[in-house]
């Protein structure tokens, strides 16, 4: 049974991969293709008794149908005489039936395609839900986003292309049947003719999947290229650069361009080659089974129908399948997304907090993203409910990553943090971010209104108009909210583009507040702006002080100079700790940033 299981998952893993997302449909529709192709083949086969009948014979009888006289016994045993008008009746019967399940075959079929689409995206959206901030940060950005979007639907069409095939060849299985019912000698020289053409068709598969792999990588390098060319607009716009990084994009579109073309005109040569190769074969095998083998022509005739019948689906299984290959690159492509999502996705623990009611304790804590290599080395720190605590230090000391940490977005390398003595090991992260704030140097603003801006989508009534409300007069924004025509409503365009950098700050503050936190992480929340601005939004922060737990990391000095505790680091390590006037009294290299600064003044 083993054995049976991997070489299915090894010669047929397309099929596992779309039953893994199907299931008992798969079998629905492959038994309605098999009715539809059956019914199909009763019906063509009505035709032998109508050219028996050719010849003036009033009734259709066995004799001379070799294999395929039990028709005409069958139909003999329910009591019906094969006439002409009883033949023409049946024969429309079994289309008329065929036509029908045709129908509910191909309806169902759409159901089928769109429930896998569905499934898909949201498997993919789940996976990703649960994927690990540490591996996020390491991935290739374009490489995400083309899986979701262009290999995501490239798939959906590799799913059809891979249903089609399965429909046609079991038509092909089908009237082979037939033909071999009919007669097995001339249905054998055809087959053989079949398999001559499959060799000579199987290099063309082999190139068009090399294409395919190409074009998906290609595809993902221009996705990657797009997201830099779209978020460094300005940059690349006012340093001169912005035509020269269009060259990249149009060498990656050249590229894609390289790879469709090729796919292209490959199927178009096996379009074009398919049918007069084949019918050659069954030209020749027709010849042989005449000079030879003395076969009778009524029979041959009859398996020429099923052959046409066969031939027809087998070019379309081959034109198929070769386009089910030029996307199974993408297929290959999200079977392996799916598979990295999986191995680094996060488990929650089973403890839930609903309110932050003591603090944080890390406890030696280090961090590195591939170790031994530490970012940060033995963190130690208590950080108690509603007190408001401060990290400063040079660049790269670990600031940010150590905000990461606490944050539950990364995990420690070694070392526990506890959050009200719940350790991130056991501890329920869904509840848990649902208590904080997170507010960086680049405020996060959506397409979208000031009011789905600051609840996040939330419905309108009383108590969100309220809330919002309350939000906005924290996060001194009101007023400025006011002044517009379309107040709340107002739409604020591509990244806030509509906004100054300070009331985009405001407006993440607010909708940071909304949200009825406990603790509010401010990474570098100040420090692209003015100072004008700067000082407004850090006294709207003071007010906060108490209310909340307040996470500030900054480079001015200014911003952290009422914090409770101020953390001094430096190459991964806190060197230094106390309030803003202990720690000036006792760190020199403190007290050197605090001079250095107000140096900078003057």
């Amino acid at each position: 049974m083993r054995n049976l299981k991997n070489i299915i998952k090894k010669y047929f893993s397309s099929f596992v991969y779309f039953y893994g997302y199907l299931r008992y449909r798969i079998f629905v529709i492959l038994i309605l293709n098999l009715l539809i192709g059956l019914l199909d083949g009763l019906g063509l086969t009505m035709f032998l008794p109508l050219l028996q009948m050719a010849d003036g014979t009033s009734e259709a009888t066995g004799e001379n149908m070799g294999n395929m006289a039990f028709v005409v016994d069958w139909f003999n045993q329910l009591g019906i005489s094969l006439t002409l008008p009883t033949a023409l009746l049946i024969l429309f019967l079994f289309f008329s039936l065929k036509g029908v399940v045709s129908f509910f075959f191909s309806a169902y079929k759409v159901k089928v395609n769109l429930f896998f689409v569905s499934s898909l995206r949201i498997k993919l959206t789940k996976l990703f839900t649960n994927y690990s901030f540490k591996s996020f940060v390491s991935s290739d950005f374009g490489h995400i986003q083309n899986s979701f979007t262009g290999e995501a639907s490239r798939v959906s069409g590799a799913y059809k292309q891979y249903s089609s095939c399965i429909q046609q060849m079991i038509m092909v299985l089908i009237y082979l049947g037939f033909v071999f019912l009919v007669d097995w000698k001339f249905a054998l020289l055809v087959c053989l003719g079949g398999l001559v053409s499959n060799f000579f068709f199987r290099r063309m598969y082999r190139v068009t999947k090399e294409e395919s792999i190409k074009l998906t990588k290609n595809n993902s390098k221009y996705q990657g290229l797009i997201i830099q060319y779209v978020g460094n607009f300005k940059y690349l716009k006012a340093t001169g650069f912005l035509k020269s990084y269009s060259k990249k994009l149009i060498a990656g579109i050249r590229a894609v361009e390289k790879n469709n073309a090729k796919i292209g005109i490959l199927n178009a040569r096996m379009s074009a080659l398919r049918e007069p190769f084949m019918i050659g074969i069954v030209c020749l095998a027709i010849l042989f089974q005449i000079l030879f083998l003395g076969g009778n022509m009524g029979a041959i005739l009859l398996s020429l129908l099923f052959f046409y019948r066969a031939l027809t689906s087998l070019i379309s299984f081959q034109s198929t399948y070769n386009n089910f290959l030029a996307v199974s690159g993408s297929l290959d492509n999200i079977i392996n997304f799916e598979k990295e999502l999986k191995q680094y996705s996060e488990r929650d623990g089973e403890v839930k907090i609903d309110k932050i009611k003591e603090g944080i304790l890390v406890q030696n804590v280090d961090f590195g993203y591939d170790y031994p290599d530490q970012i940060l080395q033995d963190i130690s720190l208590s950080i108690s409910k509603n007190q408001a605590v401060a990290f400063v230090g040079e660049s790269g000391s670990g600031k940010t990553t150590l905000a990461n940490l606490v944050s539950g977005l990364l995990k420690p390398s070694r070392g526990n943090i506890l959050v009200d003595g719940i350790s991130f090991k056991e501890l329920n992260f869904q509840s848990y971010h649902s208590r904080m704030g997170y507010i960086s140097q680049e405020a996060v603003i959506f397409n979208d209104t000031i009011f789905n801006n600051v609840t996040l989508w939330a419905p309108k009534n009383d108590k969100t108009i309220s809330r919002f409300q309350e939000a906005v007069r924290k996060a001194a924004i009101e007023d400025f909210i006011e002044t517009l025509q379309s107040k709340e409503d107002t739409r604020l365009g591509n990244n806030g583009i509509n906004l100054s950098g300070g009331q985009k700050q405001r407006i993440s503050i607010a909708r940071e507040l909304y949200k009825e936190i406990d603790i509010l992480i401010l990474d570098e929340a100040t420090s692209a702006l003015d100072s004008e601005t700067e000082k407004e939004i850090q006294d709207n922060l003071d007010q906060l002080k108490g209310e909340y737990t307040l996470f500030i990391i900054a480079h001015r000095l200014s911003t952290v100079k009422n914090a409770d505790v101020i953390y001094l680091m430096d190459n991964g390590k806190i060197i230094g700790k106390g309030s803003f006037n202990e720690l000036t009294a006792s760190s020199e290299r403190f007290r050197k940033i605090v001079e250095l600064q107000e140096l900078k003044t003057l």
